[in-house]
């Protein structure tokens, strides 16, 4: 019977997520603001697990201006839409969680696709100038 190693979170590193969600909440708490907490933290988990799965192009610059361009256009849907506690439960924030990681590793890729192929076009004008 095969058996499949599964990764299990440590305590610290639970402890770690609880902490950085807790650290994450306090500004809008100060600031009065808690009904752009719950998107907020939706939104920054489907980043992070965005930028999670793209980690091995993080030092390319193209990403990092891609993930910059996806901060922005998050902070001024947040700040822009009106977040009424009625429509939006946790399982609607949770559904439009999942649809925006999936279209932030659609525009990131694509970003990719792009600086790829003017990468390659310009190295192959390159040789052909020498």
């Amino acid at each position: 019977m095969p058996t499949s190693k599964r990764r299990a979170i440590s305590d610290w590193t639970a402890l770690a997520i609880v902490a950085g969600a807790v650290a994450f909440l306090i500004p809008f708490y100060y600031f009065d603001r808690m009904d752009l907490a719950r998107p907020s933290l939706f939104s920054a988990t489907a980043i992070g697990c965005a930028v999670a799965t793209r980690w091995k192009v993080r030092k390319s610059a193209w990403f990092l201006a891609a993930i910059a361009m996806v901060i922005a256009l998050h902070v001024f849907a947040i700040v822009r839409v009106q977040w009424d506690e009625e429509w939006v439960s946790i399982y609607v924030l949770g559904t439009f969680a999942l649809i925006d990681y999936g279209l932030i590793l659609a525009f990131v890729k694509l970003i990719e696709v792009i600086c790829r192929s003017s990468g390659e076009a310009e190295s192959h004008t390159g040789d052909s100038v020498k």
